[in-house]
């Protein structure tokens, strides 16, 4: 990475030398001899002084913008050597909720495959309950378990179920249980039973709930939800479904889908789950938990 810009990035947001060299663990002279190279390689003038403060120019400004993006880049790169250097080659057998499978497991497998070309994942779909048994008795290589904190060597990510809705460009993202129509699927039984606890420690009866349709999973659900807001006017009840972080992600980012408040939820904590990789002693792919939370960062999840 050009440390000269990381000096650039850090001095235009903290706006202070002394502690530019303090966050970046070096001298206060070599701050200024780094931002002097720069404003000789550009030939402009990147900060403005006042007694001892400091600000950015307006060329300042407009590079310190391509900084940024380049550093992201940077990070991006350091992120993918990153999944490259800890996958090994091999086949083995992934015992996976089912929240994941419908959700990010396609992708992070493809993407595990795509890096080793001669390895390849199967998989199981399981119980939550029933992962660490699976892996203790060998029925799987590994597995993705519910628990785990962010410090832990195994730790994944931390999913989180919200409440999603179609974009439609209102402004107010509160929306009254009353006015919505709600999505439901099948195939996920311990998220439904989530969704129920938290209605109900709302003090929402679901089966008072308008509900416009039940679909078999959530993957057919997040289709339905995405062909309703292609379709739908703006005089239609809003249609609401409850789904992880890891399946819509991509789709809230792209702007399609958004999330929206419920009223009557707002008291109630909001349902997560910790995710780590477990393994049994003999397994021999101690790598796997590195990537996926590589993955898992390189995805926006962490």
């Amino acid at each position: 990475m050009d440390f000269r810009l990381k000096v650039f990035v850090t001095a235009a947001e903290l706006l202070n030398f002394s502690r530019t060299a303090e966050t970046l663990g070096i001298s206060q002279p070599a701050v200024s001899k780094h931002i002097k190279t720069l404003e000789d390689e550009y030939k402009v003038k990147l900060f403005s002084r006042l007694g001892s403060k400091y600000s950015l120019t307006y060329s300042g400004e407009i590079l310190l913008d391509k900084a940024k993006k380049i550093m992201t880049l940077y990070k991006e790169m350091a992120q993918e050597g990153s999944l490259l250097s800890t996958v090994k080659e091999g086949s083995f057998t992934i015992g996976i909720p089912r929240a994941l499978y419908y959700g990010i497991f396609p992708d992070f497998a493809a993407d595990w495959c795509r890096l080793s070309p001669n390895s390849s994942i199967s998989h199981k779909t399981l119980d939550l309950k029933h992962i660490e048994k699976a892996v203790q008795n060998s029925e799987v290589s590994i597995g993705i378990k519910a628990g785990g904190k962010e410090e832990d060597l195994d730790y994944f990510f931390t999913d989180t179920l919200m409440s999603v809705s179609p974009s439609s460009g209102r402004e107010n993202k509160y929306l009254d249980i009353a006015e919505t129509r709600l999505l439901l699927y099948e195939g996920d039984p311990e998220t439904s039973a989530e969704i129920t606890a938290k209605l109900s420690a709302s003090g929402v009866n679901p089966d008072t709930m308008q509900v416009a349709a039940t679909m078999k999973d959530p993957a057919s659900a997040i289709k339905f939800l995405v062909e309703y807001g292609r379709g739908t006017s703006s005089t239609a009840p809003p249609l609401v479904s409850f789904l992880w972080k890891s399946q819509v992600n991509e789709l809230l980012t792209k702007g399609i889908l958004e999330t929206v408040s419920l009223t009557e939820l707002e008291d109630t904590p909001p349902v997560r789950r910790h995710y780590s990789v477990c393994r049994n002693q003999e397994n021999t792919l101690p790598t796997f938990a590195s990537f996926a939370r590589g993955w898992a960062k390189k995805k926006s999840l962490l």
